[in-house]
């Protein structure tokens, strides 16, 4: 399975993908880039400058965007501005917040990096009133999150780990323990679930996303041609597109040239559904 170039956008770091259903629309972004990228389902690309380093991006129950920058997490407007903080996460080791989705109640999941030896980033549940708590500390570098379809299990990768674990959550949606599901060989980053609760994970440094069953078996390979793969997530009319982040930056010149697809956007109906992405402050339907 080889995926088609959706979006040549040559992203440093691309990064954060994820479906609007309300306004059917893939967002997604290049974070070294400042770049907020837009590609609606006509299949019509737009990106947009942003005047900070921005790691997350999700739509809010209201249709606007909301956006974790360093460790502020606030909503941007339509020029690119970051607004007001709704919350202000922990500045724990490296001081910077990494990926995140909302999880099914629409609390927004976003973990932080800590690159040393005894790292004390975390994880962090924040509500749509600004408040916050931490789920998980000793984090390295907070990647990938995503649910189970039921909602009962939550799949969250701390990359320097070389692991996808899960966690099992409570009446709450909060965990109450947590176990591997999978050990890697390459780099875990960002993931999805499907609608038969499979776990798609895209993989830094093996150019590639893998497919594991909830039993943690793998089940499908998706091989990219696009540099360091970054994330995933599925959208599209039929909800059956794998989209799929790249990164070019740390690439020498020589592997630039025989990657000229790197920091691309890629797509490959997969036939199958995503389980959906619920929006901050919105309830999963």
């Amino acid at each position: 399975m080889t995926p088609d170039v959706v979006v040549d956008c040559a992203c440093d770091l691309g990064e954060g993908p994820t479906w609007d259903a309300r306004e059917q629309r893939l967002l997604w972004l290049d974070i070294d880039g400042q770049v907020l990228h837009q590609l609606d389902s006509s299949g019509r690309h737009t990106a947009m400058d942003l005047d900070q380093r921005v790691s997350v991006i999700v739509p809010d129950v209201e249709g606007q965007l909301v956006a974790v920058a360093g460790l502020t997490v606030a909503r941007i407007d339509e020029i690119g501005r970051v607004g007001p903080a709704i919350a202000t996460l922990p500045p724990d080791g490296d001081g910077v917040a990494n990926d995140g989705r909302c999880d099914p109640m629409g609390r927004l999941w976003v973990g932080t990096v800590d690159r040393s030896d005894e790292p004390k980033a975390g994880l962090f549940c924040v509500e749509a009133d600004g408040s916050q708590r931490r789920l998980r500390g000793g984090v390295a570098m907070s990647n990938g999150v995503d649910w189970s379809p039921d909602g009962r299990i939550c799949y969250y990768v701390d990359s320097l780990t070389y692991r996808v674990d899960i966690l099992y959550l409570d009446a709450e949606g909060l965990p109450i323990r947590s176990e591997a599901l999978v050990d890697v060989d390459s780099i875990p980053d960002g993931l999805s679930i499907d609608a038969e609760g499979c776990v798609w994970v895209a993989l830094w440094d093996g150019g590639a996303v893998h497919r594991y069953t909830p039993q943690g078996q793998l089940d499908r390979v998706v091989e990219v041609p696009g540099g360091f793969i970054t994330s995933c997530a599925f959208g599209g009319t039929e909800g059956t597109t794998l989209f799929i982040t790249s990164a070019r930056s740390g690439l020498s010149e020589a592997e630039l040239r025989s990657q000229p697809h790197a920091g691309a956007l890629f797509g490959l109906d997969v036939g199958v559904s995503g389980r959906g992405y619920t929006p901050f402050g919105g309830v999963a339907s």
